[in-house]
């Protein structure tokens, strides 16, 4: 058995893969080996600590990311909350302005008669 069919051939446990072609010519030659480079073909262990490392690069960018965005979820929370004081204020304002006017309208039509029964004649 030559040694790419000893390395493709061992039975598969459940939940791995076969290995490929591509992977037992790795395992054969040489680290070093240039052939493989100038045929276009990465060595799987050259790859994984980039791809890791770009896979964290981006998580980390996606937490800054969650982060700003839940602190300016936050602060918009105290501004709705804040502006929502603000209209419950003007509308208790409203509401004694118009009692108030009630009021005041209520004394000067009580004035107009008085000055109307003092003007008129007996």
């Amino acid at each position: 058995m030559h040694a790419q069919e000893a390395l493709t051939s061992p039975p598969v446990e459940d939940g791995q893969q076969a290995k490929t072609s591509i992977e037992a010519i790795s395992k054969v030659l040489p680290k070093s080996n240039t052939f493989l480079r100038n045929v276009g073909i990465q060595q799987p262990a050259a790859k994984t600590p980039n791809v890791v490392k770009d896979l964290q690069t981006e998580l980390d960018a996606k937490k800054l990311e969650s982060a700003r965005l839940q602190q300016e979820l936050e602060r918009l929370k105290a501004q709705a909350q804040e502006s929502d004081a603000k209209v419950d204020k003007q509308a208790e304002e409203i509401a004694s302005l118009r009692k108030m006017a009630a009021e005041n309208q209520s004394l000067l039509r009580q004035m107009i008669a008085f000055g109307q029964s003092q003007i008129a004649p007996p």
